[in-house]
């Protein structure tokens, strides 16, 4: 399952219902959204927040006056996300919900945005909106659940005894460590790294 973060301020809730249901359609394909509305009650909000953060595969960031002057997003969201997209390249979406100077942020213009140009979704007519936040759920998938290339596939270990298994895992694991070495996509050596973590937990439980 691939976790998609969505950092958005409760004045943008609509929006938010609206992203999460576009997403929601390609959840049994293996997509999971979360927001801070997923928190239970009586539970620790804040330490929540952060381990859903530590765990996102994508961070989806609702872009508007609101979320731009949210002191908790840009005080204790945005570095953690940041600090993850520059370590561990994971991908950090602006879709702008609404108009606001989001151009002139230091931190956010360098950022490829969405809907296509940065056009706001506020502007649009539903359909066109709908469509927007569809093609970004989309986008999402194709970043996700794409089958791994060539390059860096290797098939699953087949039936046998626990020894090949082992050595099959054992030769899965080097030459997954032989593709993170030589890639250069932050986005791939971040999948190649989850890979890796879980060919040495394999090996560990077959040891």
């Amino acid at each position: 399952m691939s976790h998609i973060f969505i950092s958005y301020s409760h004045q943008d809730e609509d929006w938010k219902n609206r992203v999460a249901k576009q997403i929601s359609v390609l959840s049994r394909a293996g997509l999971d959204t979360w927001d801070d509305r997923r928190i239970a009650a009586g539970d620790d909000w804040h330490p929540q927040i952060q381990q859903a953060i530590a765990r996102c595969d994508v961070a989806v960031l609702l872009i508007s006056a609101d979320f731009l002057t949210s002191s908790f997003i840009l005080d204790q969201e945005i570095p953690l996300l940041l600090q993850r997209r520059q370590e561990q390249g994971i991908r950090v979406i602006p879709l702008i919900v609404s108009p606001c100077a989001w151009q002139h942020i230091d931190w956010l213009k360098g950022i490829q945005a969405r809907p296509q140009d940065g056009k706001p979704l506020s502007g649009m007519s539903p359909h066109d909106a709908e469509a927007a936040l569809s093609n970004l759920a989309g986008e999402i998938a194709d970043l996700l659940l794409a089958p791994p290339s060539n390059a860096s596939f290797m098939p699953p270990p087949r039936p046998g005894s626990p020894s090949s298994a082992v050595s099959i895992w054992q030769e899965k694991l080097e030459f997954l460590r032989q593709q993170e070495a030589i890639c250069s996509d932050p986005a791939q050596k971040f999948t190649l790294k989850k890979q890796i973590e879980e060919a040495e937990a394999k090996l560990k439980a077959l040891s």
